[in-house]
């Protein structure tokens, strides 16, 4: 009998009939998981990333991103989270399909757990043990509810475009999305002008960093040449513009006035596409100067101008944003900073790291490594890991830029070198040295704490790098005589602004009262092709000159307007007013007197702060009782013990390498205990190997009593191996010196 006859026919579903069908069959629960993992990763992973590093262009800008690796790096955050869970899941799935839908809902669970924590930390106080109870109880119950509630499985698989969205926000709306538009077109002149004089020369501009004029001057206004023969040497071949001021404190609107020639309007990003009419469109697309751009810290030249522009910054040293990735620039390392930033994001600790804030070059050190005592010890990951990625370029690799050229080629050298800006690290030899960042005594917002002593030694580590800048000028002096360019070149010095080292106040963000002289007055050498004779000039310069300056020496005609003036023929009165003129933020004017203040920064720092007569070793005499730096131990009187001290880096000091560069130069801690009738501000005296070599005031931190200390030690007195590191409390009683010897910890 035929069964079809008697059996009711049951027609297969559309979707399990022929082979699209069987296809759909198969992949159906795949492709609705996916949809469920790309729901909950974009909130977990992409939504956070792209809103938090969105707000954040300098992310990018300070990592040597273009816009293909920001569009690469959106699209990773979107697609590979979900994708890598989903590859998890098919890998379960090769033990048996109850297997993968176990695995499947534990990593939703997992995700709304993340998710719970996220919510909870913006939303709520909780934070360590109690927001990870608070995030395994939200990954429990919703992925209870995602098991046994349908609704909850439809909102996920619905919610899956989301992530697109988080993406076009990123790309479309974001304050980084500024970074991805073409640069508009540069002004173009009205017919290129030939260089006035002879055969065109190269122009070499450096432009440093928070360098003050007064940190070069002695008390009589003169470049100090015992501290800074580079410097001295440059003045030599050289107008020096001693009235050149600053228009701003911070690098991000001080680097775009000094290269467009006008004053900080509003606040945007130091890229090409903000603002087109620069000085490197000038000279590369207007004349045709080959280009050989170092930025750093902005991206004024585009790629087209500038190829070598991309991708030239020194390396970060490894930290704690992590390292997987290496030292590779570019996508890579946002990519391995970015898993540190989301780290941050799901971690049950605070975030300490706001990648949202841009770099606002705080005035602290990048830190990290180095060994740290004190109120905010346990921060390992405090937004000055984000400061790293400021160190700018290589100066070795911008002197290797120079080389012999065709006498009738135009060629460009620019490099801004953060140097002598903070982290000071730096020490007049070239040797660098860890920072003991002790008793939290470091600036917080831009203003200095109301310790005198820790923004004293603050002020003297600034100055030992002050001198490591200044090789950096004898270097490129060299490296352009080599080359056979000095004579023909046309040749800028300067930096972009100061820094003011005044307790409780601003170092350089605003101007208070006293400060306007550090931060507005900055050194400004030009040598023209062919200078030979030394040239001072105190017209009433501002940076925003610079450009119409430079483009008059050469004969190049600029083709917007600036509110900058030339200087060229200096006999000229191009500017009639005195006072000066500086912008704490774009769009915000204020006027200081120029005459007054010019004399306070004339007055300079070198022997009033230092002993330059006394060799290399006057670096090191700073502070009170200065004269006893060199001195040995053994020739004053040693009285009874005076306490304990806990050491930063005690250990450094007992495997010494001298040769490898990094030496612990920087003596920093705390007092435990002191003896009845020590004063209550104690002066701390540290030795090496038997010789005197810093001298610190003690200080306060916060609410705590002034037990820290810090100071500066020569690395000639430290020896290979082996140092014997020895601290005292000063007792100068009766007007007699007298010693009492520390116990020393760890």
């Amino acid at each position: 009998m035929d069964s079809s006859a008697t059996t009711p026919h049951r027609p297969q579903a559309p979707a399990r009939t022929g082979p699209w069908g069987r296809l759909r069959a198969i992949v159906g629960p795949e492709l609705w998981a996916f949809f469920e993992l790309c729901a909950l990763a974009g909130f977990v992973v992409a939504q956070p990333l792209l809103d938090v590093i969105g707000r954040s262009p300098d992310f990018f800008l300070f990592r040597d991103a273009d816009a293909r690796d920001i569009v690469l790096f959106a699209v990773a955050v979107t697609l590979v989270p979900p994708a890598a869970l989903l590859a998890v899941e098919a890998a379960a799935g090769l033990a048996g399909r109850r297997v993968r839908r176990v695995v499947h809902l534990a990593l939703v669970a997992g995700l709304l757990g993340l998710l719970g924590l996220e919510v909870a930390k913006k939303a709520t106080p909780l934070r360590g043990p109690a927001l990870a109870v608070a995030a395994v109880l939200a990954g429990v119950g919703g992925g209870l509810a995602y098991a046994r509630v349908s609704a909850v499985r439809m909102w996920l698989r619905f919610l899956w475009p989301a992530p697109v969205v988080f993406l076009l926000v990123f790309l479309l709306a974001s304050p980084t999305s500024a970074l991805l538009r073409p640069a508009p077109g540069a002004a173009e002149p009205a017919g290129a002008a030939p260089v006035a004089k002879g055969t065109p020369g190269p122009i070499v501009m450096v432009l440093m960093d928070e360098f003050p004029l007064m940190s070069l001057l002695d008390h009589r206004g003169r470049i100090d040449k015992r501290f800074y023969p580079n410097f001295a040497r440059l003045a030599e071949d050289s107008t020096w513009y001693r009235n050149a001021t600053a228009v701003t404190g911070l690098t991000g609107w001080a680097v775009p006035s000094m290269l467009t020639g006008r004053y900080p309007a509003e606040d945007l990003l130091p890229i090409a596409s903000q603002y087109p009419d620069n000085l490197f469109r000038l000279l590369g697309d207007s004349y045709g100067y080959r280009m050989r751009v170092f930025e750093g810290m902005s991206q004024l030249c585009p790629p087209a101008t500038c190829p070598d522009a991309k991708r030239t910054g020194d390396r970060p040293a490894q930290g704690a944003l992590g390292s997987v990735l290496g030292d590779s620039g570019g996508l890579r390392r946002v990519l391995r900073d970015s898993a540190g930033v989301w780290t941050q994001i799901v971690s049950t600790r605070e975030s300490t790291v706001d990648p949202a804030a841009t770099l606002e070059e705080a005035t602290e050190d990048a830190g990290g490594a180095s060994p740290s005592i004190g109120p905010s010890a346990d921060d390992k990951t405090r937004r000055q890991v984000f400061n790293r990625y400021k160190r700018g370029v290589s100066f070795q690799r911008f002197l290797g830029s120079i080389r012999p050229t065709d006498p009738t080629e135009r060629a460009v050298y620019f490099v801004h070198v953060l140097q002598p800006h903070q982290p000071w690290k730096y020490l007049p030899s070239g040797r660098t040295y860890p920072e003991r960042a002790v008793g939290g005594a470091k600036a917080r917002a831009g203003r200095w704490v109301d310790e005198p002593w820790p923004v004293q030694h603050q002020h003297h580590r600034h100055l030992l790098q002050a001198a490591y800048a200044d090789q950096l000028i004898g270097s490129l002096i060299e490296r352009l005589r080599d080359a056979g360019l000095y004579d023909r070149s046309l040749l800028v010095v300067t930096a972009d602004h100061g820094m003011a080292f005044t307790p409780g106040q601003p170092g350089r963000s605003d101007i208070v009262t006293g400060t306007a002289a550090p931060v507005l007055w900055v050194p400004l050498f030009i040598k023209r092709p062919g200078q030979r004779n030394p040239a001072t000039n105190d017209v009433n310069w501002e940076h925003v000159d610079l450009v119409p300056t430079v483009a008059d020496i050469m004969g190049l005609r600029v083709p917007w307007s600036v509110d900058g003036v030339s200087w060229a023929d200096p006999s000229v009165a191009r500017r009639e007013r005195t006072d000066k003129w500086f912008f704490p933020r774009p769009g915000r004017r204020q006027a200081y007197q120029g005459p007054a203040n010019q004399s306070i920064a004339l007055r300079g720092v070198t022997d009033q702060l230092l002993r330059p007569q006394d060799g290399y070793l006057g670096w090191f005499k700073f502070g009170p009782h200065a004269d006893l730096v060199g001195r040995r131990v053994g020739d004053l009187p040693v009285a009874d013990g005076g306490g304990t001290a806990r050491v930063a880096g005690l250990d450094d000091y007992r495997r010494v390498d001298p040769a490898g560069g990094t030496v612990p130069a920087e003596v920093g801690g705390q007092l435990v205990s002191t003896t009845p009738g020590t004063p209550a501000r104690p002066q701390v005296v540290a030795a090496v190997n038997g010789v005197i070599g810093g001298i610190s005031e003690t200080f306060a931190s916060g609410d705590s009593a002034p037990t820290w200390f810090s100071t500066m030690i020569p690395d000639s007195l430290l020896r290979p191996g082996d140092n014997q590191l020895q601290l005292f409390l000063l007792d100068t009683a009766g007007g007699r010196q007298r010693l009492h010897p520390l116990e020393l910890t760890g």
